[in-house]
């Protein structure tokens, strides 16, 4: 339990760093320490984290810089929660509810379930093709 609850602090850092990337084309600590509401300690910690597995490293500046592992993996994460936001804000929650569900419900969905239920509030019923056994009329035919 403690490795996923390590795992899920990780996607919240490289989901901000993104985010803020997006933002506003480079991120610093106290970038992240601010959009997270969590003490610089807290982020040099994580940072150190996330360099030790190799998702990212400090440029010039002190600026944050994704590695192309960092970047594809959070991107991933990103990704995740948009659709999760859509789904909800599909089936009638409000947006800003929606955001803050997708959150939480990010850090314990699996991968299967998360593409059942964006594959459902498409349309589609399954996120796998049923196979439709065939009658023996069918068989016959």
């Amino acid at each position: 339990m403690y490795e996923m609850k390590k795992r899920n602090l990780s996607e919240d850092y490289l989901e901000s760093i993104l985010i803020l990337q997006k933002k506003q084309g480079y991120v610093r600590s106290v970038d992240v320490s601010r959009e997270l509401g969590v003490s610089k300690p807290s982020v040099c910690n994580a940072m150190k984290r996330l360099c030790e597995k190799k998702m990212i490293y400090f440029g010039d500046k002190g600026y944050i810089i994704f590695t192309d592992a960092g970047k594809a993996f959070a991107e991933r994460v990103y990704k995740r929660h948009r659709l999760l936001t859509k789904a909800l804000v599909d089936i009638g929650v409000s947006e800003q509810t929606a955001m803050m569900d997708a959150c939480r419900i990010e850090r314990v969905i699996s991968d299967e379930t998360c593409d059942c239920l964006v594959r459902f509030c498409k349309g589609k019923k399954t996120a796998k093709p049923v196979k439709k056994k065939k009658t023996k009329q069918e068989v016959i035919a």
